[in-house]
């Protein structure tokens, strides 16, 4: 069976931290992190609930803004196919953290209308948006510049995606551009620095870049990617995405 869009998936990378105090950023692939989901369409409280009814010891923490912009979290305990509802209400999702891994898919959805925000696969402990609480300095500072690695993996257990390339397809804020790293499977970090700074090596920019290998995305791989996010000082606040697709050729 031919390679289809659910087998590229967008994976986290070994440091991801919350903050600029950890050095080291980036790494190996770390398949316990998604960094995509769906955000909260409006101001609500969270359902999360598994579709495996041995679930009940894991908690789940989701992190995000309230209305007045401030970071905000709550605990909840999963309780197998029962659902379990915040008291929290978020007006934007940042990450969503589990304790341990499920034996079920967990689902965390908008309590209001259950439009569903993120699942967490088996085998996943968190989903995460990149740059957590970003900011810029205050107008007459400085610009700062934010980095983040994730990986884009093909899944497919046996096909190679071939004329691989990655290409950026929306990014509205006009702040983040990208890097690809030279190999497949790649470990880079970007060194003694925290996530304000990055080792060089990597061009920055917009265009569409070929995967490593020679544009062979090969089963079971996945394509380092840095990103970086440019806040010029006195940049707003913006609640935006940035997407990426990958594209290529597959046989049947």
């Amino acid at each position: 069976m031919a390679i289809v869009a659910s087998d590229i998936i967008a994976y986290g990378s070994a440091s991801m931290p919350d903050d600029d105090s950890p050095t080291g950023i980036g790494g190996a692939e770390d398949q316990t992190i998604r960094v995509v989901f769906t955000d909260i369409t409006a101001n609500d409280t969270v359902e999360i609930l598994s579709d495996n009814a041995g679930d009940t010891t894991q908690t789940v923490t989701i992190f995000g803004r309230n209305t007045a912009g401030e970071i905000v979290s709550e605990l909840e305990t999963l309780n197998g196919t029962v659902v379990q509802t915040t008291t929290q209400q978020f007006e934007r999702i940042l990450k969503i953290v589990m304790s341990a891994t499920a034996a079920g898919n967990v689902t965390v959805r908008k309590q209001s209308d259950d439009s569903e925000i993120a699942v967490l696969a088996i085998g996943e402990t968190e989903i995460r948006r990149p740059f957590y609480n970003a900011a810029a300095e205050a107008s007459g500072g400085a610009q700062r510049d934010y980095y983040e690695k994730i990986f884009m993996s093909n899944e497919h257990a046996t096909l190679t995606l071939t004329e691989a390339t990655i290409e950026e397809t929306a990014d509205p804020s006009g702040n983040v551009d990208f890097a690809l790293e030279s190999s497949l499977d790649g470990t880079d970090t970007n060194g003694a620095g925290n996530r304000q700074t990055h080792t060089g090596g990597y061009t920055f920019d917009s265009t569409t870049k070929n995967v490593a290998n020679s544009q062979n995305l090969t089963a079971l791989s996945a394509q380092g990617v840095w990103l970086r996010l440019r806040l010029p000082a006195g940049e707003a606040s913006d609640n935006t995405t940035f997407t990426l697709r990958v594209n290529g050729q597959t046989t049947a």
